[in-house]
Parts: C-alpha cells; sequence; structure tokens
C-alpha cells in the first residue's frame, strides 16, 4: 500500500534554500579536496610500507617450536590457530569451546521507505509529490514508527512485550599459533563464522559445557530452566537449530536471535614480527605499519599481492568519494544560478544542464590536479604527468570552444547591401567567411549556390546581382535574340515571345505602308512601297471613289488593303 503526499514550495523559498546550500557546497568541495590529498599520501605510504615489509620478509619453517634467532625479525609463518578457552552466552543457553561466538538480534519492522518526484511550476515554484512504502522486513534495531507519514501504519511497530537484546561478539584469550601466541589483533581475523545450536536441555548445555579440554561441568535441570526462564524467558517451541524466535515470525513485534561460532582450530598463514612468544605489527621506516594474517595455507608473494591489491581498492574507492564530494560541492555552490531561472522552466533546464557539465568538467579537472600535487610531494614523477594530463583536457576543451564558435553561421546581407566593400572583400578559396562572388556569405565550403551564379560563384548573364532572371533572357542566361536588346528590353516591332511583328523591319522600326499594329495600309504594297499606278492617294483610298462608300460602283474596283 502507498500513501502520497503533495507539497507545493515557493520560489522565494526555494532560492533561499539555495544559497543556505552554498555553504554546504563549500564545505564538500573542501572536505574532497583534503579526502583527495591526503588518500594519495596514505596510498603512497602504504604501498611504501608493503615494498619494506616484502624485502624484510624471512621464513618461519617451524613455527611449532621456538626459534631465538627469529625474534625481532618480520617473518612469514603458516600454522593452527588452536582455542582452548570455553566461551558461553550470558543470556541463552549457548556455549562451547570457540575461537569466537556471535550473537545476532532481528526485529521484524516496518520500514518506511519514499519516492519523490520534483514538477517546476510557472513562476519559480516547486510541486512535491512524495509517495510512501511501507515493507515489513527484519532490522538490527527496532524503528520508530510514531512518525511515519501514512497514520495507517502510523505507531504499529510499538508492540507491547516485545523483548530489546543486544548483539554480542565474544573472542577467546588464548589462541595458540605453534609454540607462538596470537595477539588479539590476530584472533580476531581468524577462521570462519558458522552455525552453532542452541541447546535444548540440561544435557545439551553439559555437553557444550563439558566441550573444553579439562572442563567437567554438569548443568542441572534445576540450573538449567533458571538459565533458560530466568535470563532469557525462552518460550516454548521458540527453539530450532541455531534461532531462538519470540512470536511467529510473520508478524511485527517478532524477534529472532542466532547464534555463530568459529571453531576452535583454523589453519591459518600470517607476516607479523615475532616478539618473544607472540608477535607484533612490523614498523615500516615512514611509520606505516604492516601485518597480515589471511586463513588457509598462503605463501608470502601471494599474501603480499593480496595487500597490494587491497591498497589500490582503498585508494580507488577514495578516490571516487573524493571526486564526488568536489563535484557534488561545485553544484551546491552554484546551483543557485539555476534556482534562479525557475521562473522559466526552459531556461531553467538548460542552465542545469550547463551548470552540471561545467561542474563536473572543472571537479574532475580540480581533482586531478590535486592529485598531481599530492605525487609532485610524494612522487614526483607521476605528479607532473598528471598535470599535463590535467592541462591537456583544459586545452581540448578551449579548443573545442574556439572550433564551435568559429563554425557558426553568419547571416548573409541583403541584395544589393554594401555592394562596394563586398565588391573590395577578398575571394578566399574554400568558402571562408569572406564572401565569394555569386555566394552568400557562409563559414564553409558546400553552401547552396545562389540562382543567376555559375559554381565558380560568377555572375551569369542575363541575372541580376540578386540572382533575379532578367527580361529577355532565358534560363541559361542566353540572350533572347529576336525582339530583345542587351538590356532584357523589348524592341519595337517585337511582340513578347521575341517574333517579329508585321510592318517592322528586323532593326524594330516601322516600314512605310504599315500602321503602329503592323497592319499593311491601303495603297501600299507588302513591301511598304506606295503603289504607283492605280490612281491611289497617300493614304491608300483610291482615287475616284468614295472612301465612306468602298462599294461605289464607280471605277469598279475596291480600295486596296
Amino acid at each position: 500500500m502507498a500513501y502520497t503526499e503533495t507539497t507545493t514550495n515557493s520560489y522565494g523559498s526555494r532560492v533561499g534554500n539555495s544559497f543556505k546550500a552554498i555553504g554546504t557546497g563549500f564545505l564538500m568541495f573542501i572536505a574532497g579536496t583534503i579526502l583527495l590529498f591526503w588518500n594519495e599520501g596514505r596510498t603512497v605510504k602504504t604501498g611504501d610500507a608493503i615494498a619494506e615489509a616484502q624485502k624484510a620478509t624471512v621464513e618461519m619453517t617451524s613455527p611449532d617450536k621456538m626459534d631465538a634467532s627469529m625474534d625481532g625479525k618480520l617473518v612469514h609463518a603458516t600454522a593452527k590457530a588452536v582455542s582452548n578457552d570455553l566461551l558461553k552466552d550470558d543470556l541463552f543457553p549457548v556455549a562451547g569451546n570457540f575461537t569466537r561466538l556471535t550473537r545476532d538480534v532481528e526485529y521484524r519492522q516496518y520500514k518506511e521507505r519514499k519516492e519523490e518526484k520534483r514538477r517546476d511550476k510557472v513562476g519559480g515554484g516547486e510541486e512535491v509529490i512524495t509517495t510512501y512504502y511501507y515493507d515489513l522486513d527484519w532490522v538490527d534495531e527496532p524503528i520508530n514508527s510514531s512518525s511515519f507519514h501514512d497514520p495507517t501504519y502510523r505507531g504499529v511497530n510499538e508492540v507491547q512485550g516485545m523483548p530489546k537484546f543486544d548483539d554480542m561478539d565474544v573472542y577467546a584469550e588464548n589462541v595458540s599459533f605453534g609454540a607462538y601466541k596470537l595477539p588479539d589483533f590476530f584472533i580476531k581475523q581468524v577462521g570462519t563464522a558458522e552455525d552453532v545450536n542452541v541447546a535444548q536441555g540440561p544435557d545439551d548445555l553439559t555437553a557444550m559445557l563439558s566441550a573444553t579440554p579439562g572442563d567437567s561441568s554438569t548443568v542441572s535441570e534445576q540450573d538449567y530452566n533458571a538459565y533458560v526462564k530466568g535470563l532469557a524467558d525462552i518460550p516454548e517451541n521458540g527453539v530450532s537449530g541455531n534461532t531462538i524466535m519470540y512470536g511467529d515470525g510473520n508478524q511485527v513485534g517478532s524477534v529472532r536471535v542466532t547464534f555463530k561460532a568459529v571453531k576452535p582450530e583454523n589453519e591459518v598463514s600470517l607476516i607479523a614480527k615475532v616478539q618473544g612468544n607472540t608477535f607484533t605489527k612490523f614498523v615500516a621506516s615512514n611509520g606505516y605499519d604492516f601485518s597480515r594474517l589471511e586463513n588457509g595455507a598462503k605463501t608470502s608473494e601471494e599474501m603480499i599481492q593480496h595487500a597490494k591489491d587491497e591498497n589500490d581498492m582503498i585508494k580507488w574507492a577514495l578516490r571516487l568519494l573524493g571526486v564526488l564530494l568536489v563535484i557534488g560541492g561545485l553544484k551546491g555552490i552554484f546551483g543557485f544560478l539555476t534556482t534562479l531561472l525557475k521562473v522559466i522552466p526552459f531556461l531553467a533546464s538548460i542552465m542545469n544542464f550547463g551548470v552540471g557539465l561545467i561542474c563536473t568538467v572543472v571537479g574532475v579537472v580540480w581533482s586531478l590536479i590535486v592529485i598531481a600535487i599530492a605525487w609532485i610531494f610524494y612522487r614526483p614523477l607521476l605528479g607532473i604527468s598528471l598535470l599535463v594530463l590535467a592541462a591537456a583536457i583544459i586545452a581540448f576543451f578551449v579548443w573545442r570552444g574556439k572550433q564551435r564558435k568559429a563554425l557558426q553561421p553568419q547571416v548573409a546581407p541583403a541584395p544589393g547591401a554594401n555592394n562596394l566593400a563586398q565588391a573590395q572583400a577578398p575571394a578566399q578559396q574554400g568558402f571562408e567567411q569572406t564572401m565569394q562572388q555569386g555566394y552568400p556569405q557562409q563559414p564553409q565550403q558546400g553552401y547552396p549556390q545562389q540562382g543567376g551564379y555559375d559554381q565558380g560563384g560568377y555572375q551569369q548573364q542575363g541575372y541580376d546581382q540578386g540572382g533575379y532572371q532578367q527580361q529577355g533572357y532565358d534560363q541559361g542566361g542566353y540572350q533572347q535574340q529576336q525582339g530583345y536588346d542587351q538590356g532584357g528590353y523589348q524592341q519595337q516591332g517585337y511582340d513578347q515571345g521575341g517574333y517579329q511583328q508585321g510592318g517592322y523591319d528586323q532593326g524594330g522600326y516601322q516600314q512605310q505602308g504599315y500602321d503602329q499594329g503592323g497592319y499593311q495600309q491601303q495603297g501600299y504594297d507588302q513591301g511598304g512601297y506606295p503603289q504607283q499606278q492605280g490612281g491611289y492617294d497617300p493614304n491608300g483610298y483610291q482615287q475616284g471613289y468614295d472612301p465612306n462608300n468602298p462599294y461605289n460602283n464607280q471605277g469598279g474596283n475596291y480600295p486596296q488593303q
């Protein structure tokens, strides 16, 4: 079941919180920087201590007997670690001859988890939708459910009568390694814990207690009942193997107690400095100490390599943590820039991406610089190499920025504007920023060819500078020969299609005997010459006839058209 709450944060509160985050950002940035520097020093010094220990280590071939010549030396040896101690739980019937005994207590409780979705609102506000989920699970400590958000689950974990126990770890004090005795810091590393059963009667508990060499303790029924009921109040049928269960195990409030132990004999290998009948840590010349114990038979080379691998793993884990702290700190410092633009969510998204990208790049570069400075302090040759790498990354981003700026297209000027300046500008091959003849100003080769210009950028005949086809020229730029002059204007005596009109010569001049429309006048022949014979006047009318009555029978003829 899920429970949802919706809250709103105003623009003012968001801005205020973003400015408060600046202080936290500075602390994270400083902490990450210090961690990165310290980690490099730790890595170098630990590596030097391991290398020094590797050179100083000698083999102890017979740890079963004391060897005075080995005293004070760093040795590698393999033998059985044997415990003779009786370990027992003070509350529960669990005991035996162990190297280590553990009690693990778990509680059946509801856990609250949440998922948030944030939505920016116009005006800079924010809507937060929080969904709460509740899961019943085993946990190490009781959970206070009085602050749960869903009223249905509020206070559900407070179960009356639920017992409360603590975890427990008990270690043997006397663990031998051949003729030597293991120190406490080695005993805690011996063996692997396994399940150990809970005693279900006096006989079981007696067997556990008497398992220790030289111990013949016995437990009576009365003592057992007092032990079980008086201290832990174990419920009937609550014991199963290594587990004691309070409740049915499924309901909230149930308690589960489990027991594990490390057996008394375990083969181990160690590298440590011999000090009398025991061992101590080797202290290198740089002040760092080194000692190592691993379960099973391992050579010194294997153990040294494992130590180097662990040092590298810790190094990279702390490096990653340091870088994340630096980047997170920078985002906290500059996050207010994004918040200020929340009034316009689209711009805020762009700013958030930009701030995140820049903070990440700067954080990584800064981390490399800090690591390089640390290595210059501890390892000059490698440190200088890291500084060169950081400088190369910075130079790359600067170069990319300049390239992007150079590739931004520029707006071409309007046709006819600043023609004189354009004519004087030198044309560079490759279509760079200087405009070629016939092309709009573009930064690269490969932009569309303007109309009226050939591929070389030269203006074609029949097109103006704007690339428009002139009247009197075809699309190929060739002058229409008939009826148009070189300027593209229609000649007198030609129609728009370029055909010669009747009554005009090829030069476009009107012939005698034709009117302006190109029609032949009366009294002229087709060549435009006046007919000499036939009695016609200069207007083309036949003499002796009435021009208003061309069908006059006088003369027996019609006016010549």
